[in-house]
């Protein structure tokens, strides 16, 4: 099951794909910013920093879109708000049920053998805490 998530060369075409199904489905992306990596003990994060406008209904089919991709795609939302959009002095109306939404989510890879071998090897060498 864990070899169904993305490979570490996978990401970059799943980060794509996952901006290409916002734009897709209609929704307006202000922000969509991949943070830096994270690694765990057999996985990887990736967060990504979003800020989007869209309808209740668009926003439902993003989160289709992006759950029949390909590959398996575990997306988790943190810190979102999801609220009526604001009308910016100067801009044009907005359509009634336009909503604007902030966070951050987070996809998942695995990490292969080299990379968890790697990870090993630094834990080891760390220097130990609280032992003199």
């Amino acid at each position: 099951m864990l070899r169904q998530l993305p490979s570490k060369t996978e990401m970059p075409d799943l980060i794509v794909d996952i901006s290409q199904t916002a734009r897709a489905t209609g929704i307006n992306t202000e922000l969509f910013q991949p943070g830096a990596e994270v690694a765990k003990d057999f996985y990887a994060e990736q967060p990504i920093s979003l800020e989007m406008n869209g309808t209740y209904h668009q926003f439902g089919r993003f989160v289709s879109g992006v759950a029949s991709l390909p590959r398996v795609v575990i997306m988790t939302f943190h810190d979102i708000s999801l609220a009526p959009k604001e009308r910016k002095q100067g801009e044009p109306a907005l359509p009634p049920g336009v909503l604007g939404l902030k966070g951050t989510i987070k996809t998942y890879r695995y990490l292969d053998e080299s990379e968890i071998a790697a990870q090993a090897e630094a834990q080891q060498a760390a220097p130990q805490g609280g032992a003199q």
